[in-house]
């Protein structure tokens, strides 16, 4: 049986939103589940990769999925560059790389919530490099209504899968920036 490491979005935990639903369906289809909470006061995404790699470091990678949901997203993908795992599962990837935060389409509010510590760590990683790094399965999935709304989100879906050797990219129709969205879920569900 594989282990799923499910990272959740930023400044989530369990409770933030209806993980149980999204993660009882991953565990319905045969996977062992492990929510891996992240601390998120204070840190950057080292910090986060760190916290999911004391976790996946201690797994096989044959037998191991890592998952993310937004900054989770980030933090699964950027734990597949340092070591591959089986498959990756990311889910409205943050378009947070050096290239989507020197976009036109990013939003100052955005990084200023953020601040400059977090801003900083963001701006030295170069999406593409990074990608050709992860040889693995990924799929990928963003909601249609995220997409319409934030055009760097947009850019992010758009522009992962072209970087990234083995992917499958889902847009959900109907669907904003939720990965426990029944719909979301129902997509997720199809494709593992």
């Amino acid at each position: 049986m594989k282990t799923v490491l499910f990272v959740p979005g930023y400044q989530e935990d369990m409770e933030s939103r209806d993980y149980t639903s999204t993660l009882t369906m991953v565990r319905n289809q045969g996977y062992e589940v492990v929510f891996v909470p992240i601390n998120w006061e204070r840190t950057t995404i080292d910090d986060w990769v760190s916290e999911l790699m004391a976790t996946y470091g201690k797994l096989d990678a044959e037998n191991t999925i890592l998952a993310g949901f937004s900054f989770g997203a980030m933090t699964a993908f950027m734990a597949a560059t340092i070591k591959n795992p089986s498959e990756l599962w990311l889910f409205s990837l943050a378009p947070y790389f050096h290239d989507d935060i020197q976009s036109k389409h990013m939003y100052g509010s955005w990084l200023r919530t953020l601040g400059h510590r977090r801003v900083s760590a963001f701006e030295k990683l170069d999406y593409k490099a990074l990608a050709s790094k992860v040889q693995c399965k990924t799929l990928l999935f963003a909601g249609d209504i995220e997409m319409k709304k934030w055009a760097v989100m947009k850019s992010m879906t758009n522009e992962a899968p072209k970087h990234l050797a083995h992917n499958k990219l889902t847009i959900i129709e109907g669907v904003g920036h939720d990965v426990a969205n029944p719909k979301y879920i129902a997509a997720i569900k199809s494709l593992i």
